[in-house]
């Protein structure tokens, strides 16, 4: 079954007059989500803040969730950006204590999370699989000649000694953290601000690989 696509620009601006419509929606659009809330968000709210007319709003986009694709599109890659460059630590972390580098990771995780959430929830859920942070930033990683998650995630478990089947022990430590994150996402967000459910998802982690 194909997962819904956010609807999107019906166009993309070349010129200078157009690029700064377009930002100026954008920027409108966040502007609304953060100081007044996604149930004030309208077309006709967006084009007053942008200070353009509604008809040329709609010559970009069909409707808000289209603008709102733009805004998660953009957000998306300043989150990978931003994560990248954490990725020092996590090195550093991941040389020296496993519980110190799954925990980095746990946080990290929930954070990108709590930033795609915050702008316009109910929005976020219904798409989420269009804005896959943890694709985006595997990406970006593997961009700058470094492993995928996926490919650095056994041997460094490896390089540990963690107990654990080797054959899954990556795949499962994998699953059991997303499949928790996305539960709480989808059932408690709050959850992902939580610093007790993160020490727990941590424990559980742990002492499967201990």
């Amino acid at each position: 079954m194909t997962e819904k696509q956010p609807p999107r620009a019906r166009k993309r601006p070349k010129q200078s007059r157009a690029l700064f419509t377009v930002h100026a929606i954008q920027q409108a659009c966040l502007k609304i989500l953060d100081e007044e809330g996604a149930g004030k968000l309208t077309t006709q709210r967006i084009a007053d803040v942008a200070g353009v007319n509604i008809a040329s709003l709609y010559q970009y986009f069909p409707s808000k969730e289209a603008i709102l694709a733009d805004v998660y599109d953009k957000a998306i890659v300043d989150i990978a950006e931003q994560t990248s460059k954490r990725f020092q630590e996590l090195n550093t972390l991941s040389n020296r204590s496993v519980s110190d580098t799954l925990a980095t990771i746990i946080d990290l995780e929930c954070e990108q999370l709590l930033a795609l959430l915050k702008l316009d929830p109910a929005f976020f859920r219904e798409y989420k699989h269009s804005f896959d942070i943890h694709r985006r930033v595997d990406e970006l990683t593997q961009s700058q000649n470094n492993p995928s998650w996926q490919q650095w995630l056994e041997p460094w478990l490896a390089s540990h000694q963690c107990k654990g089947n080797p054959r899954f022990r990556g795949q499962l430590i994998e699953q059991t953290l997303q499949g928790n994150l996305q539960y709480a996402l989808l059932e408690q967000p709050s959850l992902l601000d939580d610093h007790e459910f993160r020490q727990a998802l941590l424990q559980l982690l742990l002492a499967y690989l201990s």
